[in-house]
């Protein structure tokens, strides 16, 4: 079974090069911290969220999130 594993590190690496905070990718993308938490745990958000996040930072979904392969990891 092939399982891909979401998470935001493209985001955290992001902000890190343009030397914001997580507060400030809320207020510029008008996200909750509901939001914010729910990627700070590699959980799903919606794709209206992700869009609001890409307009904000000027970029694209591949430059927020990225998928491993779980499979990969167990072999």
């Amino acid at each position: 079974m092939d399982i891909m594993a979401l998470n935001y590190k493209p985001l955290w690496i992001q902000l890190a090069k343009k030397g914001l905070k997580k507060t400030d990718v809320i207020a510029m993308a008008g996200i909750t911290t509901n939001v914010m938490a729910q990627m700070g745990k590699d959980k799903p958000i919606t794709f209206k969220n992700l869009e609001r996040i890409c307009k904000a930072l000027t970029c694209t979904p591949n430059d927020i999130i990225s998928f491993e392969d779980e499979f990969e990891r167990e072999i």
